[in-house]
């Protein structure tokens, strides 16, 4: 196994065993430096792999004439409005 690997598996177990970084450090024998170090590197790739920003909406039922709106956290709002696809000019082209 690559260090990198070793370190990856030591942040997994970690995360599962509900230690603090400290106490888990201690457990195993590893600095508490170089361990933080792991995880935030852990962290930066696993969420440029696995999460996106996003958030998948599904159209479930009939949506024709509904809003929907978006409050973002510093107030923002942004209001979408559902229109018929014979009504939308993409649709119309193709």
């Amino acid at each position: 196994m690559s260090k990198q690997e070793i370190m990856y598996s030591h942040v997994e177990d970690w995360q599962a065993s509900g230690l603090t970084q400290s106490k888990y450090c201690e457990s195993v024998g590893i600095k508490l430096a170089t361990f933080s170090y792991w995880v935030v590197k852990f962290k930066g790739e696993t969420e440029q792999e696995g999460s996106s920003n996003f958030i998948a909406i599904s159209k479930t039922s009939k949506t024709e004439g509904k809003q929907y709106e978006i409050v973002y956290p510093n107030g923002v709002k942004l209001r979408l409005e559902s229109i018929h696809p014979s009504k939308c000019m993409f649709h119309n082209i193709m």
